[in-house]
């Protein structure tokens, strides 16, 4: 059946769409733009294309080194908080994380700081550094020096002290240094040092040395 001369139909284009021809463009434009956007997200943020040395920077090694009160180097940032919430230890995390993109492998960090964290009897501050959710370093520094070098030498009598009252061992891909010989001396008291432990895993160390000789030019971290 025809139509009738005034009488629209469903598929009819708006009245404004007819008379308005600026209009036309501004809505075309405006539903290329949308679709540039949409494209433009899902392509950078979505469907990124891993970088070809991924697996390298983000691999777990079969033999990881032990740190301290448990903890492993390789360790998750998951598995980290779970066995710290275990102990009911408070802790704070601060995370930064890059935007993935196919022009650098993963380049994420995280820092996990338990102000009030016991140690071989003393209480002190752990922090703890994660490369791509590895584990590779640990710190911690005792509220008090001098009984806390006593109980570490004991619990590990490598760690031999030279004439500055220093103390470093390395054993295989492990390193532990500390200073808190020196920090409980006359001299070390008057400078006001930080008597601090350290434990590295020094093969991811060395890969996380890689990346920023490598990818140096790195957009701005997020951080959460």
């Amino acid at each position: 059946m025809a139509r009738r001369r005034n009488e629209s139909h469903w598929l009819d284009a708006p009245g404004w769409w007819k008379k308005w021809k600026p209009l036309r463009w501004l809505a075309i434009g405006g539903v290329a733009a949308a679709v540039f956007s949409v494209t433009w997200t899902v392509k950078t943020y979505v469907l990124p294309v891993p970088h070809a040395e991924t697996e390298r920077f983000t691999g777990h090694a079969a033999d990881p080194v032990p740190m301290l009160g448990g903890l492993r180097s390789y360790d998750s940032l998951e598995a980290v908080r779970a066995r710290l919430d275990a102990a009911k230890a408070e802790y704070k995390v601060e995370q930064r994380h890059a935007t993935p993109s196919s022009k650098y492998p993963p380049h994420d960090r995280d820092t996990l700081v338990a102000a009030k964290y016991l140690h071989l009897g003393t209480e002190g501050v752990l922090t703890l550094e994660f490369f791509n959710d590895r584990l590779y370093e640990a710190q911690f520094v005792p509220g008090e020096a001098d009984p806390y070098a006593d109980r570490l030498h004991a619990s590990d009598r490598r760690l031999k002290r030279d004439r500055a009252g220093r103390a470093e061992q390395v054993m295989g891909a492990l390193r532990v240094a500390t200073n808190v010989d020196f920090a409980g001396t006359d001299v070390g008291r008057n400078l006001q040092t930080k008597p601090f432990v350290l434990w590295q895993d020094l093969r991811l160390v060395a890969e996380l040395d890689e990346w920023d000789r490598r990818f140096v030019a790195l957009p701005p971290p997020s951080k959460r």
